[in-house]
């Protein structure tokens, strides 16, 4: 039974060189349109904090919502425990 060789990691690896150097290779054409693009974020550019920490625009669109929100869970509130206090009041006249 024959074992595989283990490569030793430690060296570099060897550089192959094509069979026949002179032959030219012929380079694919890129759209010009493909090489101005933005690049993309690496992973670790980042710090942790900005990865988890939700960033609210601050205008006046996105306030005006978070005040209906706020004035909708607050009316909602006061209904819920104003509908109990009338049917516990109703409760105790019958």
């Amino acid at each position: 039974m024959t074992h595989a060789r283990i490569p030793d990691f430690s060296q570099p690896a060897p550089v192959r060189t094509p069979a026949a150097p002179s032959v030219a290779r012929r380079r694919i054409p890129v759209d010009p349109r493909y090489l101005n693009l933005p690049n993309e974020p690496v992973p670790g550019e980042i710090e942790p904090w900005q990865a988890v920490t939700p960033v609210r625009p601050d205008t006046a669109h996105s306030r005006s919502l978070r005040f209906l929100d706020t004035a909708g869970e607050l009316l909602a509130a006061a209904f819920i425990i104003g509908g109990g206090m009338v049917l516990t009041g109703l409760a105790t006249l019958l």
